[in-house]
């Protein structure tokens, strides 16, 4: 080894000696938080059967993972970008019908091309599956914030919304799959004035032009729900069922702590594409994107095609310690 110039690519990160034992230490206050809520710890491999890491029929986790082939069986296999998928594959080994509870930690790869974004994150989650009540949707938002209440942050922000009325609008509208991606890039950029120029150019009627545009300007506190409720019933019969579903979980959750923040909003669309309807994201002081995601997803389907419903979250846990570190210093 005669170069002593260390390079490290763009994007990676190494812990050094006193970080490691740090980092290591914050591990195990995030065991100690999935024993206290009954999450069984579980740990995949970073590579796996493509089967296994796939499992979710996500178009976005099939970009972002990266394949090769095993010298040994001559099969593809991948480096996994999400551990979602795997843990999927284990409720679904296991055979059960009632509640399953499973919180993880390990590397993933995200192949970014922004300069900003760290491609090897440190994934820590928890999933809960066979869920069906408000009530197990709160437990895992609250398993979130108690992990990110590790960066020992005051100020906390959940977003909540639901992604199935922006979708079922979106799906109503006369434009191929490809604009649909299309538009959701726009809408993610809050971009107003290029959404209506697209629309018009696909020729969408200007009531549908309007009412997407209005409804994707709306954020707020619990107010807001009945300004959504009036525009989002013109495409979407079930929305009163929603809207009392997004109330009830504002309330709660702004009553877990005096410092969490609850805002309304359906048109972050950020999150991967396997999850179907509640999304919640939270925000921490001077940090510049979500610090955490979760949602409703369908993990697979059972036999007779009875869905298995999951709820879950997950965060990098290199941003939990360095937020950790930089309230500390502050």
């Amino acid at each position: 080894m005669k170069d002593k110039n260390f390079f490290i690519p763009g994007g990676i990160e190494y812990l050094m000696p006193e970080e490691a034992i740090e980092f290591e230490k914050l591990k195990s206050n995030v065991l100690g938080i999935f024993k206290k809520y009954n999450y069984e710890y579980v740990i995949p491999p970073i590579i796996d059967n493509l089967t296994n890491l796939l499992s979710l029929n996500s178009s976005d986790v099939d970009q972002l993972t990266v394949t090769f082939t095993d010298q040994i069986s001559g099969k593809q296999i991948g480096l996994r970008s999400d551990i979602t998928s795997q843990i999927a594959m284990i409720d679904y080994q296991q055979s059960k019908s009632g509640l399953s509870r499973f919180g993880y930690m390990g590397d993933i790869v995200r192949i970014s091309k922004s300069l900003f974004d760290r491609k090897n994150p440190f994934q820590v989650g928890a999933e809960l599956f066979g869920c069906s009540k408000k009530s197990h949707d709160l437990e895992i938002i609250n398993l979130m914030t108690d992990v990110i209440h590790l960066t020992k942050q005051r100020e906390l922000t959940i977003e909540i919304g639901d992604l199935s009325v922006i979708n079922k609008i979106i799906k109503s509208l006369d434009i191929t799959e490809t604009d649909q991606s299309y538009l959701v890039q726009l809408i993610n950029t809050k971009s107003t004035d290029e959404i209506q120029s697209f629309l018009r150019h696909k020729n969408i009627k200007k009531n549908s032009r309007e009412g997407l545009v209005t409804l994707i300007s709306l954020s707020g506190d619990l107010k807001v729900l009945n300004e959504i409720e009036t525009i989002a019933s013109k495409f979407d019969s079930d929305i009163s069922a929603k809207i009392d579903n997004l109330k009830y979980l504002a309330k709660k959750v702004s009553q877990f702590s005096k410092s969490i923040n609850v805002v309304i909003d359906l048109s972050d669309l950020h999150s991967l594409d396997y999850q179907s309807s509640l999304t919640f994201s939270a925000y921490v002081e001077n940090y510049r994107q979500a610090i955490a995601r979760g949602g409703r997803y369908v993990a697979y389907g059972k036999s007779g095609n009875q869905p298995r419903n999951a709820c879950g979250f997950s965060l990098d846990l290199k941003d939990i310690f360095f937020q950790m570190k930089e309230v500390r210093n502050a």
